[in-house]
């Protein structure tokens, strides 16, 4: 999950396509929001080479600054109420004499959804810096292989819910995974990946009166009930091998998408991966298997007019050699920049150990006006 390509694509979360219509009273309006966070997680041994390492738990205080778009420019472009933001955080990673400690800041977007009750869903994805105090040194500290540079990259994507009372003050509570690495510029880099757990509290300057969209009719998407398109992506490989700490990933992709209901869907697909660090392994090992690997997936898709989260799960039907299980993940987030065009990113993981990032564009095969 390193040499992230530092994901420029967070300007999501995203067009509708049928806009609704607005209550006569709603007016746009920017409330600015102070608040304090804690976080606290586990460290995630994803390379052999890191093994050795003792169990580590880290733990964060953080300060936020940050605006809440209360505006129907905000609406019509996701049919969400975002807020963007920034953070300065603290980090402990629980283990002082080889990881040291960490400040990290961030900016980030958090798309509000069920906004008319006090408890609202919302996506996190955040971006920025980081400043290390041990990274890895030849002599004074050659157990550190998670970082070598002072100044890293966060990733962060989260899922939470927030409170809200008295018009002002908000309670969120949501799962993060978090990835720091320095981008693939220096090795050893092996990257610091851990879940969380995060608590916030804010408060806005003003009360905060979400407005309330009129409902449009149930949606019929009847132009837009299946998508068939193919995609090509291309990545980093999480693994390490040989005296390389990153190795290239490319692969195509063929997937149908059926709408179900509002903004939900299903999908299915198949993809052929081509992962070099797979390649380089056998090469080590004097061993004739191929390196290539084929699935097939079968998820859902969340559908917000021109941005699509997708989940799926994947099953290999052609993986001649074997390194982890058979079944993986995929989380993806992709914006359709044009008719039938659309770019975005992807993380395939096995359980817990993530396996790459890759940055993907497609095209829609049956792309109706």
């Amino acid at each position: 999950m390193r040499h992230v390509i530092i994901l420029v694509i967070m300007s999501v979360f995203c067009v509708s396509q049928v806009y609704a219509q607005f209550d006569s009273t709603f007016i746009d309006e920017k409330p600015t929001l102070l608040g304090v966070g804690f976080d606290y997680g586990f460290l995630i041994k994803h390379s052999k080479s890191i093994q050795k390492l003792k169990d580590s738990y880290p733990f964060a205080i953080k300060l936020d600054w940050s605006k809440l778009l209360l505006t129907k420019k905000a609406w019509n472009f996701c049919n969400c109420f975002p807020r963007t933001g920034a953070s300065i955080s603290y980090w402990n990673w629980d283990n002082p004499s080889v990881l040291g400690s960490g400040f990290v800041i961030l900016s980030y977007v958090e798309p509000y959804f069920y906004t008319q009750g006090n408890t609202n869903l919302f996506f996190n994805i955040g971006i920025g810096g980081a400043i290390q105090t041990r990274p890895y040194d030849e002599k004074t500290n050659p157990t550190n292989l998670s970082y070598s540079t002072t100044i890293n990259f966060p990733i962060v994507l989260g899922i939470g819910l927030n409170y809200k009372f008295y018009n002002v003050y908000n309670l969120s509570l949501a799962a993060k995974y978090n990835h720091i690495s320095n981008g693939g510029f220096q090795t050893p880099n092996k990257g610091l990946n851990f879940p969380t757990v995060s608590i916030g509290i804010n408060r806005s300057l003003k009360a905060i009166n979400f407005p309330n969209p009129l409902k449009s009719e149930e949606r019929n998407l009847a132009e837009n009930k299946t998508r068939l398109s193919i995609v090509h992506f291309s990545g980093w490989s999480n693994a390490s091998v040989g005296d390389k700490d990153k190795h290239y990933v490319t692969g195509i992709k063929a997937n149908y998408s059926r709408w179900l209901k509002g903004k939900f869907a299903m999908s299915f697909g198949s993809e052929w991966i081509l992962d070099f660090s797979r390649k380089k392994q056998i090469e080590i090992n004097n061993r004739n298997e191929d390196f290539q690997t084929a699935a097939v997936l079968i998820g859902y898709e969340f559908w917000l007019g021109k941005v699509t989260f997708s989940q799926q799960l994947g099953v290999y039907y052609f993986n001649e050699f074997r390194q982890m299980g058979d079944v993986y993940q995929r989380y993806g987030l992709t914006y359709t920049f044009s008719r039938n065009m659309f770019a975005g990113f992807n993380l395939k993981t096995h359980g817990h150990v993530a396996d790459f990032f890759d940055l993907r564009i497609g095209y829609i095969l049956n792309y109706k006006q």
